[in-house]
């Protein structure tokens, strides 16, 4: 398939949704992190929502930007991820998400794709806005490249990465606890025909479940289990994660950032270039 320019600039409607209790709980229980913080709202306290909550919203305004310009969404791989939060998410907030390409640019495996995908909440405040960069494999581009606003860039860790010394268990079945819980519906990280049919062995885990355990170890660990001082979660998305599987952290701390990798069983990595600036 073929894509041109013309697709730049292109925004798609605005997605309405309600952050309530229930879903912010199942997001964080999803990924088997079990911090007070996301749960305790006895004697009326206000509970935290996950920092990498946003994608949940942010899953049907991207979907339906592919479906509008026949973009096949099985051709397509998450290959960057680069989450800026405004404001402190918690339940009771109502949600407004919007996608729009920003970018266009042909590489070897296809078309790399650049979005801008911002959610504003009921009095029209930014609460977060992420730059996602997508691979649409096996396509080709008509005419030149074409960028309206530059892509912050994901770059490289600049500090000698250590072990963290919490390994993550993904569990045979995140893929469907992950899909039901953030509503994120692909069938190639939960149904075995689709992912088959796809050229895999199995499904693979959601690259933002991987960005989200990732930034749960490190909350946890290095942060005093406190999400509200993530600012920015960023990262390249280098190898699938396939169920079960055990993952390790690697980072280094730098004054208000955190620079991490997350890596496989094997020491390759999964999630590479990762960072998570933070508020002092």
């Amino acid at each position: 398939m073929a894509l041109t320019q013309e697709i730049v600039g292109y925004t798609g409607r605005s997605f309405t949704h309600d952050l309530d209790e229930r879903w912010s709980m199942a997001y964080a229980a999803s990924l088997n992190d079990m911090s007070p913080r996301y749960f305790d709202n006895a004697e009326d306290k206000q509970v935290a929502t996950h920092p990498v909550f946003p994608v949940c919203v942010e899953w049907p305004a991207l979907v339906e930007c592919l479906r509008d310009n026949n973009i096949d969404m099985r051709n397509t791989v998450h290959a960057t991820h680069d989450l800026h939060l405004l404001k402190a998410l918690h339940p009771g907030m109502e949600l407004h998400t919007s996608a729009t390409v920003i970018g266009v640019e042909q590489r070897k495996p296809g078309i790399y794709l650049g979005w801008r995908i911002d959610t504003t909440d009921a009095n029209a405040e930014l609460v977060s806005r992420t730059y996602q960069g997508n691979l649409f494999l096996g396509a080709t581009l008509e005419g030149p490249s074409h960028w309206i606003e530059e892509m912050p860039r994901v770059g490289d860790n600049t500090g000698p990465l250590t072990a963290l010394d919490v390994p993550i268990e993904v569990a045979a079945n995140l893929g469907q606890i992950y899909t039901e819980c953030a509503r994120i519906w692909n069938p190639i990280h939960s149904d075995l025909a689709t992912a088959r049919a796809a050229g895999l062995p199995e499904p693979l885990l959601h690259g933002t479940a991987s960005l989200a355990l990732a930034t749960s170890a490190i909350v946890n660990e290095l942060l005093d289990g406190e999400p509200v001082r993530v600012k920015r979660i960023s990262g390249r998305f280098s190898s699938m994660v396939f169920m079960p599987s055990l993952l390790h952290l690697k980072t280094c701390r730098e004054r208000s950032r955190i620079s991490f990798a997350l890596c496989n069983e094997a020491g390759s990595e999964v999630i590479s270039a990762g960072r998570i600036e933070v508020r002092e």
